[in-house]
């Protein structure tokens, strides 16, 4: 595809990073051309902190191939979402389903985030593995070790604060097993997460298993030995697959001599409904996107609440959120464990899935939305908690866009809930 802007792109990212990986597939699926950037200390001083709101990856540098000016474009929804936008790429059509691979991005994002993560650190047989990863390649294997230890329990170290306990550590590998095993029932008839078409839910999802599940040695193995179904599913999305439903895979027919058709297996499943076309979710979509909002709303609305305190409590109409909100906002969540039973535990209020839910509610879940996409929120048992979170900040009077500040909170009206 040409690039219709004339702009040379750098993504700007570490190979562990989960959203990092999102947006390469994305790119690469799309053949927008791009080159990796070592994100070392030198680029994060003098090129992201500069240019963006946080000290975060990943970034992409946007550079005029005539002028050589740049701009720098963080977060992987923002970069995807000017990519889409500059190249003029297809995005989700059909109200529901636009919904929904929304609602699943964030959930992917701001939730399975968690599931990956504690496969990483709270597993035995990683240590080694994560010594070697984090040490100094520069050094001889023992040395290297030695500061691979210490700076691996470093990044574990906040890892408690995330809500991974040893009292959650098995709920969350527990709950990710229910979804891989409804992931693999929905793949037996589908190819991607909403039916045959990529979506942004499924490079969220690629994301987490690029970086994490299928790169740390413990989940690798688990993984693809019990589940195949998924495992192909994941190379499919990041467009290294030579399986059916590969973009680079095509079904010949031939009559005698002659080549009759030659078509591209990407886009079509095993005898399911043609769901692109009738603005339909299919049900085992519904099965296990309900499985994940059943705990994440238990997330979502206590960091909403927090959220409204911290801005109550700043004392101005317009405040610049933190990604984080101190200690004193921290929030109680519920993971439940293969049994049903619910299990609670605190975890920092991280204040990125307001603006994503901002996000929502500003493209596919507008008032003239909201009865046709209540139907599928009820069909995955999280309507009445769903509109919960959405009066709770509607009412509030607060709106949350993102800036090359950061995440920056305006009050349109003044409410008496504030």
């Amino acid at each position: 595809m040409a690039d219709k802007n004339n702009s040379q792109y750098f993504v700007i990212g570490a190979d562990q990073s989960m959203f990092t990986q999102k947006v390469r597939a994305y790119l690469r699926n799309n053949s927008i051309p791009f080159q990796d950037v070592a994100s070392d200390v030198k680029i994060f001083r003098g090129l992201i902190v500069p240019n963006t709101p946080y000290p975060l990856i990943p970034d992409l540098m946007v550079v005029d191939k005539n002028t050589k000016n740049y701009q720098i474009i963080q977060d992987s929804k923002s970069i995807i979402q000017h990519i889409q936008q500059t190249h003029g790429l297809a995005t989700v059509k059909g109200t529901k389903r636009a919904f929904v691979d929304m609602i699943l991005e964030m959930v992917l994002d701001d939730f399975v985030f968690l599931h990956v993560v504690n496969w990483r650190w709270a597993h035995p047989s990683q240590q080694k593995y994560l010594e070697y990863t984090f040490g100094d390649g520069s050094l001889p294997s023992e040395a290297s070790m030695k500061i691979g230890a210490k700076l691996s329990n470093l990044i574990k170290g906040p890892t408690p604060r995330l809500g991974l306990t040893e009292k959650t550590a098995t709920a969350f590998r527990d709950q990710l097993t229910e979804f891989l095993e409804l992931l693999t029932a929905h793949l037996d008839t589908y190819q991607f997460l909403l039916g045959n078409e990529l979506t942004a839910a499924d490079y969220s999802l690629y994301g987490h298993f690029a970086a994490g599940l299928l790169r740390d040695p413990a989940p690798y193995e688990w993984l693809t030995s019990n589940y195949p179904v998924v495992h192909a599913y994941a190379q499919r999305v990041g467009g290294t697959s030579i399986r059916w439903g590969s973009q680079n895979l095509v079904t010949l027919q031939v009559e005698g001599g002659k080549l009759v058709s030659c078509e591209n297996t990407m886009g079509k499943n095993h005898g399911g409904r043609e769901v692109e076309k009738y603005d339909e979710i299919p049900e085992t979509t519904t099965s296990f996107a309900a499985l994940l909002l059943k705990d994440y709303v238990t997330i979502l609305v206590p960091t909403i609440k927090a959220t409204l305190e911290f801005l109550r409590n700043s004392g101005s109409d317009e405040v610049l959120i933190p990604r984080t909100l101190k200690p004193e906002y921290s929030i109680e969540f519920t993971i439940h464990d293969k049994n049903g039973a619910p299990l609670k535990e605190k975890k920092v209020a991280s204040t990125h899935c307001v603006w994503m839910l901002q996000r929502i509610l500003d493209s596919t879940y507008k008032t003239e939305q909201r009865s046709e996409v209540d139907k599928w929120l009820n069909e995955a048992e999280c309507l009445k908690e769903w509109k919960g979170a959405v009066m709770m900040w509607e009412g509030s009077g607060w709106r949350v866009d993102m800036t090359k500040k950061g995440t920056l909170a305006k009050r349109e009206i003044v409410s008496s809930k504030l």
